[in-house]
């Protein structure tokens, strides 16, 4: 606190004493006032707590400059009083609307500033001001007005952003920040936008007051809003010297030190109005470019980690980027995607991809996915999921992530076979014939011969020797069942003592293997340990899909003749009529 009281009423005395002596004859006022910028500086760079202390302390520096260059009236209190009433008004509004950002940040908050800083605050001042000019010197106050107004404005204007930066560190920050390369080209650019000021400003025979606009202009696309704001305090400082020196092109009007003043605001103000927009708008797109570039590394170390491939495609079709584990994924490396059609694309890795974007086309509300095996990755299973870039009401673009999920297809298929499968035998399940007749029902050209199988007496065995040697039994029996039937064939167990074989061939066929399995049942024992041998036999019912027939009545023919057998005597085989 001690120390920001001491800045704002130290700093007001050193900014304040100098211009009133320069600029001012002792009774008007000064031609610039840069002095109420430090105070609304130290405003907007502190909490609201210490505001009071600012004031105060900014007062009583007013005070001073004032009876050091006027001569200590009573008068010159007021000033004081006025000066830090619009910095307070400036203050409250700008730190209602613009806390936290910087005053130059983008073209909405320059504006904002201008309107405070340039107009509202110093039309109050101006008009309080010019009144006890009147009563303390006889000024009067429409000329009063018009120079306490400029001069505060252009004061407020030109020093509040630099200072505040000055005071925040925001210059050294810029400094340390930029390469040294960037440093030595900002103190070059600087000191000939300095050299150039000098040069106009120390003649008087030709009006080149146009040439520092256009270092300034260099400054801000250069430097930015911090650049910029030292480039216009240097024209400030060197054309105020040059006025107090009777130098300069503002010299040829002759019209008067009044005029000259007034000119030189105006000058002033106008490369204000010219630049500083132009440094709010290179800098709030190099701040955006600089956290594009910032988004872009953590991406690229996002997917360096990732195992997402992504590619980037414009309103046009064509690939603009293309970054991560793309070689994983398709076999090619991003590079060799940028500049690619969608077209194109489709043909290194799938034409699925190329349907999947023109689809989300079509439909940009929804995201897109499709499963593919790419053509120079034809082991992999990539997954692609598509979805539009929106921009207002039309597209600018179509992003497409990529993923190898080769590892959770091969989980899901072990995890689906698993489901089809008989834990005792090792045969397909209930599920699992379901849905292979469901694959095969759906060729009607297709020979398709059902048998239903019973194993005789299975009671008895599991009564006289337990349902573990039954359980050895059945496994046994799918054995010599797997054994003879031909690989495009199927076996499985419906539950219990029954299975299920569907054979790829007309009856016939079908007959002659179940012959041929009920005959190793007979020629060796399924289960012969510990002293005990057992022997199967099997009843089987077998039925040939006829045209039109549908699987539940294969399986209704299949039954029929399985008990017609057992009704015979069991140990057999009947073919359904």
């Amino acid at each position: 606190m001690t120390r920001t009281a001491a800045t704002a009423a130290g700093g007001y005395l050193l900014l304040a004493t100098p211009v009133i002596a320069w600029t001012s004859d002792g009774r008007s006022h000064a031609t610039v006032w840069p002095a109420d910028a430090l105070i609304l500086a130290l405003l907007l760079n502190s909490p609201r707590r210490l505001w009071s202390v600012i004031l105060v302390a900014g007062w009583l520096g007013n005070l001073a400059a004032n009876g050091i260059t006027r001569g200590w009236i009573v008068g010159i209190v007021l000033y004081g009083a006025i000066n830090m009433a619009q910095t307070l008004l400036a203050g409250a509004l700008l730190d209602r609307t613009l806390r936290g950002r910087n005053l130059l940040e983008d073209t909405g908050t320059s504006t904002r500033f201008l309107l405070v800083a340039g107009y509202l605050a110093p039309a109050l001042g101006a008009t309080l001001g010019s009144a006890v000019s009147l009563v303390n010197y006889g000024q009067p106050f429409a000329g009063s007005f018009l120079l306490w107004f400029s001069s505060n404005a252009l004061g407020l204007l030109i020093g509040t952003p630099l200072l505040q930066a000055v005071l925040d560190g925001s210059y050294v920050r810029w400094f340390h920040a930029k390469p040294r390369s960037d440093r030595w080209e900002a103190v070059l650019l600087l000191l000939a936008h300095t050299a150039v000021v000098g040069l106009v400003f120390r003649q008087s025979l030709l009006p080149l007051e146009f040439l520092p606009l256009a270092s300034l202009l260099l400054l801000a696309f250069r430097l930015g809003r911090l650049g910029t704001m030292a480039g216009i305090c240097i024209i400030a400082v060197v054309g105020a010297a040059a006025g107090y020196l009777q130098l300069g092109p503002l010299m040829l009007m002759r019209h008067g030190p009044v005029v000259d003043a007034f000119y030189f605001q105006l000058y002033l103000g106008v490369i204000l109005c010219v630049t500083l927009p132009v440094a709010a708008t290179v800098a709030s797109r190099a701040e955006a470019l600089a956290q594009l570039a910032e988004h872009r590394k953590a991406l690229q170390q996002i997917l360096k980690h990732s195992p997402d491939g992504i590619l980037s495609f414009d309103a046009s079709g064509l690939c603009k980027w293309a970054d991560g584990r793309l070689m994983d994924c398709t076999g090619i490396g991003p590079r060799e995607f940028v500049g690619l059609t969608v077209e194109q694309v489709a043909e290194h890795t799938s034409p699925e991809l190329q349907y999947i974007i023109e689809n989300a086309a079509k439909q940009s509300n929804v995201p897109h996915r499709v499963e593919f095996r790419a053509v120079h990755a034809p082991e992999r299973t990539i997954e692609a999921l598509c979805n539009i870039v929106p921009n207002d009401d039309h597209r600018s673009g179509v992003v497409v992530t990529l993923r190898d999920i080769s590892a959770h297809k091969t989980r899901e298929d072990t995890i689906a076979r698993a489901a089809e499968i008989d834990d005792l035998t090792g045969l397909l399940n209930r599920r699992g014939l379901r849905n292979y007749t469901s694959g095969a029902f759906s060729d009607p050209s297709r020979h398709l011969t059902l048998a239903l199988i019973d194993v005789d007496r299975f009671k008895s065995i599991n009564d006289t020797f337990g349902h573990s040697v039954g359980d050895r039994v059945l496994a046994g029996i799918a054995t010599r069942l797997n054994e003879n039937v031909r690989s495009s064939d199927a076996v499985g167990r419906l539950g219990g003592d029954e299975f299920a074989v569907f054979f790829n061939c007309d009856i016939v066929a079908a007959r002659i293997i179940c012959e041929r399995m009920m005959a190793s049942l007979k020629r060796s024992p399924v289960f012969n340990e510990d002293g005990i041998r057992i022997f199967a036999s099997l009843s089987c019912g077998i039925a040939e899909r006829k045209p039109g027939m549908t699987r539940e009545e294969l399986y209704d023919a299949a039954d029929t003749a399985l008990y017609e057998v057992k009704r015979q005597g069991r140990d057999g085989i009947l073919s359904a009529a």
